[in-house]
């Protein structure tokens, strides 16, 4: 029994009148076990190694210059790498321009925004009952409750239109700056079992989870990337160097190609140094024992309910050297990870079979904007910063993001 099947993820049983179950669906692919977790994987592995959109990822941040210089002061870096996240993952994930970046007011950035904000609220994830049984009495909640509503038929829309869209005329668009729901849905047309198309409901549980673990996981990194590249100035020096090597130092607006971003050794340690001390995961997705096991002398019973504490693993010092240190050089050929017994003991995308699938389209996506403002601009931390003696976090159950990160953005062109 391979270990994935030994310790299968703990999907629980939670009502489905939830806003939380109501929004990631019944079961997608981050929850999926067994058959079905490979039939979807199956489906979603062509998708997201044929989808690395690199071509709209510059645009975006074409559009993010545009916000970045005509704010006066230190920007809220938060609220931009939220808005330019999302209008990549709607663009890239299926085809449906959010303009969040130009109209972060708009109908549905509010409404996800506003839903999103809410699953895990007090004190509904203490006492569901309120939510299933109650719900009319509490405006507000059933407000959010309707605004998922409009979101899940805005999805349940664009699933039509892009079937019948292909239907009538496949795209002939180059794989890699499809869609994804385009891609998901070409993969399916398999003839094995394994490969039985999605139907709409699992196309619309898929679309929601990339969605969200597409933009906030990323919008998240993104924005203690550049805190953290702005409180060591050494480090922002040494990054800028490595790109403007690479693409230039010409007064006008240049993003990486392809084969550019694979020529950035040292930005990839910065973003990697990143997500040790900032990963936006709380904790890897509960798993549980699915009969008694015996690891490493330990006794595991049956149906135990097990998950791993990111941020306690990337910050053993039993592990890592100095680990509240932001240190790139940790990452280099030759440093301390490479010599590291074990991989495991950095999980910022997970790890083995169930790693992450979109980890490298969203590194694509940070690699791109980053690069493109490193050049671009020089970063620096206000005098009245929160953030003076270390990055500050919000507290959340689902994923950790930086308390009101503002930045000086100064122009070098």
């Amino acid at each position: 029994m391979h270990l994935s099947d030994m310790f299968p993820k703990s999907v629980g049983n939670a009502d489905s009148r939830l806003l939380i179950r109501r929004f990631f669906g019944e079961t997608d692919l981050a929850l999926a076990n067994g058959h079905e977790w490979r039939r979807r994987r199956k489906i979603a592995n062509p998708a997201f190694h044929r989808s690395m959109p690199i071509k709209l990822f510059s645009n975006l941040a074409i559009k993010a210059f545009e916000q970045i210089d005509k704010t006066e002061g230190p920007l809220d870096v938060n609220n931009l790498m939220t808005r330019v996240t999302l209008d990549a993952i709607g663009l890239a994930g299926f085809g449906y321009d959010l303009n969040a970046i130009g109209t972060p007011d708009g109908e549905w950035v509010d409404a996800y925004v506003d839903v999103t904000e809410h699953l895990l609220e007090f004190p509904y994830i203490f006492l569901p009952v309120l939510e299933t049984h109650l719900l009319n009495f509490f405006p507000k909640r059933r407000a959010k409750h309707e605004k998922l509503t409009k979101l899940n038929n805005l999805f349940e829309e664009i699933i039509k239109r892009k079937r019948e869209t292909l239907t009538m005329k496949p795209t002939d668009t180059d794989d890699g700056e499809k869609d994804l729901l385009t891609l998901l849905i070409e993969s399916g047309r398999g003839e094995d079992e394994d490969s039985e198309p999605l139907n709409d409901s699992e196309l619309r549980d898929e679309l929601v989870i990339y969605f969200f673990a597409g933009h906030d996981t990323t919008s998240c990194t993104l924005s203690a990337a550049l805190y953290y590249l702005a409180a060591n100035p050494a480090i922002q020096k040494k990054a800028r160097q490595e790109a403007l090597e690479v693409l230039g130092d010409e007064a006008r607006d240049v993003v990486p190609t392809a084969d550019q971003l694979k020529k950035l050794p040292y930005l990839s340690q910065v973003m990697k140094e990143t997500v040790r001390m900032a990963s936006p995961v709380v904790d890897l997705i509960t798993r549980k024992a699915a009969e008694d096991t015996e690891l490493e002398g330990m006794v595991i019973p049956k149906d135990t309910a097990i998950t791993v504490d990111i941020a306690a693993l990337h910050y053993n010092d039993k592990v890592w050297k100095n680990p509240g240190v932001f240190d790139p050089e940790r990452f280099a050929d030759g440093g301390e990870y490479e010599s590291m017994a074990s991989k495991y003991f950095y999980l910022p995308f997970g790890g083995g079979a169930r790693q992450c699938i979109g980890m490298n389209f969203s590194l694509t996506e940070q690699r791109v904007l980053l690069t493109a403002i490193l050049r671009k601009y020089e970063l620096s931390l206000p005098e009245d910063s929160i953030h003076k003696d270390g990055l500050q976090f919000n507290s959340n159950l689902l994923v950790l993001s930086s308390k009101n990160v503002t930045l000086e953005f100064k122009p070098r062109y």
